[in-house]
């Protein structure tokens, strides 16, 4: 297994990896952030902050770890994969409610028939940069206990000092410099995370968005869903005001998945727009109409 990873860490590029650096325009590409995602004001800032600091530097795409705090479904996921995407760099995405240990993270022993390498090192040597955006999704729904807890690589690889000489528990035989990972954790609440990572982290609280903050965020989702699709350009660029009214009561990650059927649904017929009768929404009394959320 060992000459297995050494054999693809070289197809990868070697043993050393560059670092990603920003943008020329960075602080225009946060602007776009901003009207994207209104409610992740905070975050942009937070952003500008430490991208300034990079820009007299060596421009490396760098920023100490974050957790987004807010309800269900209000774009924290989607806000972290845009960030990516428009940085250009690797983005890995654990699941920390399924979590049961810390091997997703650091890997599993290697005196298990089954042992594997964890997500941080897979994304460390075998994607194109050093400084990617690894997200560890859920964290206040982490389970386990004090045998297996997968909270515990998080202790050396939220701290840079640490993390410089990162081991994966399945390999064993050689550290990573895991440093330069931009770490975006996500919760819906504080309760459940150990005070030990609060402390590591650098906390914002993503509020639900406006009225007028939803109406700009469900418009933003679908002009994205109309660009990321290769039918995109079947479709009006613009949705009707009346569809937004209904949709703007819902959380974003409803809306994206209420706009895709819809526009499937609108494509079935053979029409360039979304119709009402075209909208599924949570807790529908009929199999195509207009719902609402329960109260």
């Amino acid at each position: 297994r060992l000459l297995d990873t050494v054999s693809r860490i070289q197809q990868a590029g070697g043993c050393t990896r560059p670092l990603q650096i920003l943008p020329p325009q960075w602080d225009l590409l946060l602007d776009v952030f901003e009207e994207t995602f209104p409610n992740f004001i905070a975050v942009a800032d937070y952003l500008r902050d430490h991208f300034s600091l990079a820009s007299i530097g060596n421009k490396a795409i760098h920023f100490p770890p974050l957790l987004l705090v807010g309800e269900p479904g209000i774009g924290k996921t989607e806000a972290a994969r845009w960030l990516a995407n428009r940085l250009n760099v690797p983005f890995c995405m654990i699941d920390m409610a399924s979590a049961q240990t810390g091997a997703a993270l650091s890997g599993s022993e290697r005196f298990w028939t089954n042992s594997r390498s964890g997500q941080v090192f897979e994304t460390l040597c075998f994607e194109t940069f050093a400084n990617p955006i690894i997200m560890l999704d859920e964290l206040d729904k982490t389970l386990g206990d004090a045998r297996f807890d997968p909270f515990a690589p998080l202790y050396t690889l939220l701290e840079p000092s640490s993390a410089q000489t990162f081991v994966d528990l399945s390999i064993g035989d050689f550290a990573i410099n895991a440093s330069r990972v931009n770490w975006i954790a996500t919760a819906n609440s504080l309760e459940a995370i150990p005070r030990p990572i609060q402390t590591r982290l650098t906390v914002i609280h993503i509020q639900t968005p406006s009225p007028e903050q939803a109406r700009c965020i469900t418009r933003n989702i679908y002009k994205r869903i109309l660009a990321e699709g290769d039918w995109g350009d079947f479709f009006k660029p613009d949705l009707e005001e009346g569809i937004v009214d209904i949709l703007i009561s819902h959380p974003p990650r409803v809306v994206k998945i209420a706009l895709t059927r819809a526009l499937g649904s609108a494509a079935r017929h053979q029409r360039h727009a979304i119709g009402f009768s075209d909208l599924v929404l949570p807790h529908t009394q009929h199999p195509r109409g207009i719902g609402f959320l329960a109260i």
